[in-house]
């Protein structure tokens, strides 16, 4: 695979002899000196060209990298990054290379534009100077507010209830659906996030879908997370379940203590006796069926 130096030196070259490319910034994790970068990290470059018009109408442009193995979108169309007039061409070479170009045709950039990290690659017509030095902030866990809080964890015991209705129910799909999306991604994570937080005096970033939750969390805690996946066995889904259950209350309970938030003694309590009730009538309906 082509290393860092080989990849850039090559970019650059092209980019200065392509007068459609006016600027080119490398961001995200190659940009940032205290990321780690391996053999899969990726290029993000995000290009500021004369007529966009050109990067709509074909990919041939990008056969100067390689040949393609898979590229997303399958055709060159806006995916709503940032605001503006932007098409993307997220691209896999067949030798491993990665590239993600994000591509506009404004003329302006603002000066805090790339507070996570950004190297000019090059810059035709001076758009980056006065760009402000990155702080690396973007991503810092944000302590909550009280109400964002409160709203979270109740929310959670609200769409809990939905994993042993369709567990009982023998409706998988379903119940992994709340079980390892719903409630994993829109409330687990962010209450590890918060207690990551809340223990790094709110100073760490745990990256996208928590990639870093492992370099943060106590043994204990890892272990304990781990212990709330399940594969497509029923009764390890519940037991995966009420693991994840305990989980959040712990966390919950220590973030709302810490932070003088209440966390809903009574909607827990109540909740999770009605689950339990469920799983009971699932387990009396098979030793009726056994002694049958």
């Amino acid at each position: 695979m082509r290393t860092e130096k080989e990849v850039l030196s090559h970019f650059k070259k092209w980019a200065r002899k392509n007068d459609l490319i006016r600027t080119a910034v490398l961001t995200s994790s190659r940009a940032n000196p205290e990321a780690e970068v391996d053999f899969l990290s990726d290029y993000d470059i995000e290009l500021y060209v004369s007529d966009l018009s050109e990067f709509k109408k074909s990919d041939e442009w990008l056969d100067e990298f390689g040949t393609i193995m898979v590229c997303w979108p399958f055709k060159p169309r806006s995916t709503g990054f940032k605001d503006g007039n932007w098409i993307t061409r997220l691209v896999l070479f067949n030798d491993g290379l990665r590239i993600d170009f994000q591509i506009t045709d404004q003329i302006k950039i603002t000066k805090d534009a790339y507070n996570n990290g950004y190297q000019v690659l090059i810059d035709k017509d001076g758009i980056t100077e006065g760009l402000a030095e990155p702080t690396y902030s973007e991503f810092i866990i944000k302590k909550p507010e009280q109400e964002e809080y409160e709203t979270l964890v109740n929310e959670f015991w609200w769409d809990a209830y939905y994993v042993p209705k369709y567990l009982w129910r023998d409706q998988l799909p379903f119940a992994k659906y709340m079980l390892d999306y719903t409630l994993r991604y829109s409330y687990l994570h962010q209450i590890i996030d918060w207690y990551i937080g809340l223990e790094n005096d709110w100073e760490v970033e745990t990256g996208a879908l928590g990639k870093k939750f492992k370099e943060y969390l106590s043994k204990e805690k890892w272990e304990e997370w781990e212990e709330t996946y399940a594969g497509a066995d029923i009764e390890d889904n519940w037991k995966a379940f009420f693991k994840m259950t305990d989980y959040f209350r712990k966390l919950a309970k220590k973030i709302g203590d810490k932070l003088n938030y209440n966390y809903p003694e009574q909607v827990d309590k109540e909740v999770i006796k009605f689950c339990r009730e469920i799983k009971e009538r699932g387990s009396e309906a098979c030793d009726k069926q056994e002694k049958i």
